[in-house]
Order: structure tokens, then C-alpha cells, then sequence
């Protein structure tokens, strides 16, 4: 195995491992990870089911990612989610949720906590959650994306499209298909993203999911 190819395994499952620790230490304790999360009420500071999750945590982004860190650091915060995915059948489904995203390993990374509430079509929430960190050799923002309910994960990497859109695309085929993912008409408020597969490798993509958010509480300002 070449080094470049050993180093981005390496790091792949490094990220896996982790989201999938944060996530089963939230899921065991049943608790919500905010950007700007405090100690739940009645816990002690020193409880240490909670260590790793405030470690975790950053206040804001690192220095050294200067003006870059104002890339995906528009999206920090919480946000209601209406989701809508295409089944195989071509029927949309919607469903709520909320979209939780903060800094964490000391600002040098931003974490995203996917959750759709239960619903008729699933009795329990279903949650998700990715890592975004900056390349400055690329000066790109890959990203890996762990299901932990499918046991699955896949990689990303992209950045700024113009002043409102965010795109990443995928590194993996998923079911034979590659994916792109797109924040869209991103404002202080609000945004829509965009989940689109291909199966030519590019030249025609097809809508999979579309979910329009609603910033709650006021935006943050960078540092």
C-alpha cells in the first residue's frame, strides 16, 4: 500500500472511530450535542460519562484557519429541518428533524449531528453525523459521513461555490452511484441542502433528498 493511500485509510477510520464514539456515548446517555452545549442540568461538571463530549467541543474555530474557517463556520449552529428523500419508488417522504453543528478538536474541525424525529415510517429518531476539517494543501474541506444504524460511512470533500452554496462531492460510490452533496441559498437564517446521485459518473445527477432549515436562536459571529 503506497503511503498517500495508507494515510487517507488511516485517517478515514481514525474519523469513524471517532464519530461512532461520540455518537453511542450520546445515543447510551441519551443526551443532545449542541455547538454551544452546557452541562445538562442536575449533572455534575465532573461526571465522567461526559468527558469526552466536553472535550470534544470547541468555543470557535481555530487560529490558524484564519479566514477559511468562514467557509462552513456559517453553518454553526442549530437548525430545524424539513426533510424530504425520494424512495426507490419515486414517492417523496417528509419528515422533521433538526441539524446540530459546532466546532470540536480545539476549532480545527466542525462536527454535524444529523437527527429526523420518529415518525410513522420509523418508530425511533434516526441520527447521523460527519467531520469536516480543512486541507490547506487543497484548500478544500473533506468530510466522512458515518450511518452507524447501517453500519455504513462514506467520504466527502469540497468548498465555497460563489457566496451562497457549499458543495461536496463524494469519493465513494454509494450503490453504484456517485453523490453530491450542496448547501444551497445559504443566508443568516436559512439554507436548503441537496443530496444528488449519478450514475455516469458525473454528467447527469438525480435529486435523492432536499432539506430546507431554519436557523433557531440568533446566528454567531466568527472570531
Amino acid at each position: 500500500m503506497q503511503k498517500g493511500t495508507f494515510t487517507r485509510w488511516f485517517s478515514a477510520w481514525f474519523l469513524v472511530w471517532l464519530l461512532a464514539a461520540a455518537i453511542l456515548l450520546c445515543l447510551g446517555l441519551g443526551i443532545r450535542v449542541t455547538a454551544a452545549a452546557e452541562t445538562p442540568v442536575n449533572t455534575p461538571a465532573t461526571d465522567p460519562r461526559f468527558a469526552m463530549i466536553t472535550a470534544l467541543r470547541a468555543a470557535g474555530p481555530h487560529s490558524s484557519l484564519g479566514e477559511h474557517a468562514r467557509v462552513l463556520g456559517r453553518l454553526i449552529g442549530t437548525w430545524d429541518v424539513e426533510y424530504m428523500d425520494i424512495a426507490k419508488d419515486g414517492k417523496a417522504i417528509h419528515r422533521s428533524g433538526e441539524l446540530l453543528v459546532g466546532w470540536v478538536l480545539d476549532g480545527r474541525a466542525i462536527e454535524d449531528l444529523w437527527i429526523v424525529y420518529p415518525s410513522e415510517a420509523g418508530k425511533e429518531r434516526e441520527v447521523y453525523a460527519d467531520v469536516r476539517y480543512f486541507d490547506p494543501k487543497s484548500h478544500t474541506w473533506p468530510a466522512i459521513f458515518i450511518d452507524p444504524q447501517d453500519a455504513s460511512f462514506a467520504t466527502f470533500t469540497g468548498g465555497a461555490v460563489g457566496d451562497d452554496q457549499l458543495v461536496l462531492a463524494s469519493r465513494d460510490l454509494v450503490a453504484g452511484q456517485t453523490r453530491r452533496w450542496s448547501f444551497t441559498d445559504i443566508r443568516s437564517d436559512s439554507l436548503v441542502f441537496r443530496d444528488d446521485a449519478s450514475s455516469d459518473g458525473g454528467k447527469t445527477w438525480t435529486l435523492k433528498s432536499e432539506y430546507h432549515m431554519k436557523r433557531r436562536g440568533s446566528a454567531l459571529t466568527l472570531r
